[in-house]
């Protein structure tokens, strides 16, 4: 696109306007990342100043994010989770993974480790266990393209130790909450939604600023009045719409 200089219309908007019409027509796609600086400069025949005005244009309208020391990516689109039905429905709950691959995002999931950690006061309480014994936990990255969009955290209670080294056998070929629901008989799951500062090793994992407010999805799976299971979710992008849908069972009250 060549810039018409003589127009009303800024220069920086002309840009940003091309940009965004790039991203809906997918000439680039969801977590796919942008020319540098640089490269827009070059492209556009502009300044520096023009091309982070046109940058922070489309920063405002959330269709992109910048990861710090990496770059710009494309935002991903508006991700809708069903509390009631996807997050908390003890006979059919959803993982991150399948609330993703539903609404046709592709995903990719980078496991980091799987380990034995000494777990935070809180959720040694959930767990009714001790901030002196290790817990085994998984460790995963939830990415679109290359943008890092979700940290997962999941502490497994001693109550499990039968079952934990099948469940992360089996991790790399089947969603975890599909594992969790062919194990174990839950009776009842406890969400908790929370803004929290992120911790330094996260951050920079997810590419952001230490202690950086994200949003975080906690869960604690209980089966006979036990909590077996406490999943930490970070959610890294501004794209998450979490609802509450109270459908009628096509009953009336007599």
């Amino acid at each position: 696109m060549k810039i018409n200089r003589n127009s009303h219309v800024p220069m920086y908007r002309q840009i940003a306007d091309d940009l965004q019409r790039k991203i809906q027509e997918r000439v680039y796609e969801t977590g796919e990342q942008l020319p540098t600086e640089p490269l827009l400069m070059q492209e556009y025949q502009v300044s520096r100043i023009t091309i982070r005005k046109a940058i922070n244009l489309l920063t405002e309208d959330r269709l992109i994010t910048i990861q710090r020391g990496k770059g710009m990516f494309v935002n991903a689109p508006t991700i809708e989770t069903d509390v009631m039905n996807d997050v908390m429905n003890i006979d059919n709950f959803k993982g991150f993974y399948e609330t993703l691959i539903d609404q046709g995002i592709d995903v990719r999931v980078r496991f980091l480790e799987f380990s034995e950690q000494i777990p935070p006061k809180n959720i040694a309480e959930i767990l009714n266990s001790s901030t002196e014994t290790k817990l085994r936990t998984i460790e995963r990255i939830f990415y679109i393209k290359d943008l890092p969009i979700a940290y997962h955290i999941v502490y497994l209670s001693q109550n499990v130790d039968e079952v934990q080294q099948e469940i992360i056998d089996k991790l790399a070929e089947q969603p975890l909450s599909k594992l969790i629901q062919e194990k174990f008989q839950i009776e009842e799951i406890r969400c908790s939604l929370e803004v929290k500062k992120t911790p330094k090793h996260i951050a920079d994992l997810l590419n952001i600023p230490p202690g950086y407010p994200l949003l975080t999805l906690s869960r604690t799976f209980i089966e006979k009045s036990k909590p077996y299971i406490v999943s930490l979710m970070y959610l890294s992008s501004d794209s998450y719409q979490f609802t509450i849908k109270n459908k009628s069972d096509g009953s009336s009250a007599k």
